[in-house]
């Protein structure tokens, strides 16, 4: 009896112990396949609301059916295998809260999670008679180990989606591992590198650089540099490196090294410094004087434009040291408004040389794009000796008469309602026409459609501001054809200032026009292919976008090129690589429709701006041109297969042309990235989910 008084007492201090800790303890009575409580303890008791009222009671009296159905099943787990059992749930809290807290807007987390230890206790039958469960709280564990889960996510996302290739470097600079985008940038695949030092597959040039920076980035300080390096076929390839120190525990362990890819810039910079030259070139053939200046400072000035002022270098001197004070006002009023965008008509006025001689010159200007900077291009043409003439014209018509007969200018009197009174001889020469068929006629009913109009305008101001006036138009010829033509006209007074008549001086201008078009061109187009160029698609591209807003249907860029192209170069030649892409050029104009715009951005880079109403037109796009790029080349006797990879991007409203043209190239290399021979779409759907380039 009293070992039984002493056993009680033992118990009673033991539950009472259970009473001092944080965790909850259930003592639980086993009665057939119900669990009754025997004791909780005052942690328990509070988490539950159990008091010494619920003795005896089963768990589905004091707790909700879902939590009652997921204690059992552990419990009877416990005594089925005759031992303690852990788990963890968060529906267990729902018996003592009901509050969550969301992690980052990724997942919802219980506010309170717990892991609870199940423990049987059997009698000397070998009956389980009690169960012992302690639950405690794990709510912070389980929220840090979340918190690593997402963190891991993200690192791997960036890993596996970043365009810029990432190498993980040890603390000996040896590749532990690569992301997808190193495969696409060099060539080289993961199982290629690994293991290897970072410096094995750099040119030998490049490494002592690269090697400085990397030991320096290992101090803990990031460091930027640009490189060049060779893809695995032996293209070049124009890196930016980025190193950043990996910081574990206070210690340096190793380093991030990120290569972006400027190749394709740089191979546009370069064909652009082409261009540039070959533009430079055509400006010194020109017959007549070029002068390009910014802010009133001569930038450049062509052969003719020395000879024409008498001076052997201009470049920094100012344009007003050369032009006559009288007209300094008038100049600057005329840049004004052409920097503004506003209209400027050609005009006249005197040059003074270093000799001390006065040239009357007629101006033409308009603005240009001069080494990335905005400029302002100016014609220079000498008509001092014209001038001259007509001033001799002025004074004396006999005189005038015996000079026109001898020039090769169109020479005409009109009255004042437009009527021929006197034409020259060179009409015959230039118009076709016999100076006699002109005479009693208005010489506005030979002035081509299209062009009569502003002729009428000018002519009216002319005749409001009391100026003399220089007309462009096409006039109609003999042979059916129509021929451009420069026209000065010049109201004549007599001493009283009473209007007697119009002299026109004109001669034909087709030359002019035909080098005008051509430099247009030039400036615009691609000389290998004679497809629009870089300059010419963004600004279509621009004009495309804006129009948008009115226009019905969608807009895509198409970004495409010829798979490991430096390999046609080197297996054939360079000579039937240009000849491979005019006759990409060809084949990529005959599969698309003539709404379509190609252009030549550079290399072997393509881009085509199309618009469709169909969702999967896009697709069929993409897809023709991969067939028709996978025909047989002819060229100089070699036949030969290519494949093409292509990256397409949809235009969403809020999106720039440089952003629109970043996914179709992202879409390019993900193509690239699968295998090459194949097309790829830009999944990105809003303005802000393009890729910042934060780490350039």
């Amino acid at each position: 009896m009293k070992a039984d008084q002493t056993l009680q007492s033992n118990a009673s201090i033991l539950l009472r112990t259970f009473d001092k800790i944080s965790d909850y303890v259930f003592f639980m009575e086993v009665d057939g396949s119900a669990y009754r409580y025997v004791f909780v303890n005052e942690p328990g008791k509070r988490a539950i609301n159990w008091s010494d009222a619920d003795v005896g009671k089963t768990i589905d009296e004091l707790v909700p059916i879902e939590t009652a159905k997921l204690i059992t099943q552990y419990y009877d787990e416990a005594i089925r295998t005759k031992k303690s059992v852990v788990y963890e749930d968060y529906r267990l809290a729902d018996s003592f809260y009901t509050d969550t807290v969301e992690a980052d807007d990724v997942l919802t987390l219980p506010l309170h999670y717990f892991e609870s230890e199940v423990t049987p206790i059997f009698n000397d039958e070998g009956n389980c008679t009690h169960i012992v469960s302690v639950v405690r709280e794990v709510t912070e564990r389980k929220r840090r180990e979340l918190e690593l889960s997402i963190l891991k996510d993200h690192h791997e996302s960036l890993r596996r989606y970043s365009p810029h290739g990432i190498f993980v470097l040890d603390h000996h600079l040896n590749i532990k591992s690569v992301n997808p985008a190193v495969t696409v940038i060099t060539g080289h695949t993961e199982q290629d590198m690994l293991h290897q030092p970072f410096l094995h597959w750099l040119p030998e040039s490049e490494r002592s650089r690269v090697r400085k920076g990397l030991q320096f980035t290992l101090s803990g300080i990031p460091y930027k540099y640009s490189i060049y390096a060779e893809h695995q076929s032996g293209e070049r390839l124009d890196l930016t490196v980025l190193n950043i120190p990996i910081e574990v525990g206070g210690n340096i362990t190793g380093l991030f090294a990120i290569i972006i890819d400027l190749t394709p810039e740089k191979n546009a910079e370069r064909a652009t410094v082409e261009s540039e030259r070959r533009y430079r070139q055509l400006i010194e053939t020109i017959p007549e004087g070029i002068i390009v200046h910014q802010e009133g400072q001569i930038i450049y000035a062509n052969v003719m434009a020395l000879a024409t002022i008498g001076e052997t270098y201009l470049e920094n001197e100012s344009i007003f040291s050369f032009i006559a004070e009288e007209y300094h006002q008038s100049t600057r009023q005329r840049l004004a408004s052409l920097e503004l965008g506003g209209p400027v008509q050609d005009t006249e006025m005197v040059i003074m040389t270093p000799s001390g001689d006065k040239l009357q010159m007629d101006i033409s200007s308009l603005l240009i794009d001069y080494e990335g900077e905005t400029a302002v291009l100016t014609i220079l043409r000498d008509v001092t000796e014209k001038r001259e003439m007509e001033q001799a014209l002025r004074q004396s018509e006999l005189q005038y008469r015996l000079i026109t007969e001898n020039m090769s200018d169109l020479v005409c009197i009109l009255e004042r309602d437009g009527t021929v009174r006197y034409a020259s001889p060179s009409h015959r020469t230039v118009l076709g026409f016999a100076a006699g068929y002109y005479e009693g006629k208005n010489t506005l009913d030979y002035i081509h459609p299209d062009d009569i109009q502003i002729v009428r305008e000018q002519l009216k101001e002319m005749k409001e501001e009391d100026i003399s006036l220089t007309l462009e138009f096409r006039h109609f010829h003999a042979d059916q054809r129509w021929i451009w033509l420069e026209t000065k006209i010049q109201a004549i007074y007599d001493e009283s200032g009473l209007l007697l008549h119009y002299l026109t001086v004109s001669r034909e201008i087709m030359q002019r026009k035909a080098l005008e078009k051509q430099l247009k061109h030039l400036a615009y187009h691609d000389t290998l292919t004679d497809l629009p160029n870089r300059r010419f698609f963004l600004a279509y591209l621009e004009e495309a976008i804006d129009r948008t807003e009115f226009e019905q249907g969608e807009l895509a860029v198409l970004a495409l090129d010829v798979d490991r192209f430096k390999q046609i170069n080197d297996t054939f030649g360079h000579d039937v690589g240009d000849e491979l892409l005019r006759q990409l050029a060809r084949r990529l104009t005959s599969v698309l429709r003539k709404q379509d715009m190609i252009a030549r951005l550079g290399g072997d880079e393509f881009a085509v701006l199309i618009r469709f109403n169909d969702s999967c037109a896009l697709h069929r796009v993409a897809e023709k041109i991969i067939q028709a790029l996978q025909r047989p080349w002819e060229i100089d006797q070699h036949t030969f297969i290519t494949t093409s990879s292509v990256g397409g991007a949809r235009f969403v409203k809020g999106l720039s042309t440089k952003q629109l043209l970043k996914r179709a190239d992202l879409a390019l290399y993900e193509a690239k990235a699968g295998g090459r021979n194949q097309y790829a779409l830009s999944k990105q759907n809003e303005p802000e989910e393009l890729d910042t380039e934060s780490l350039g």
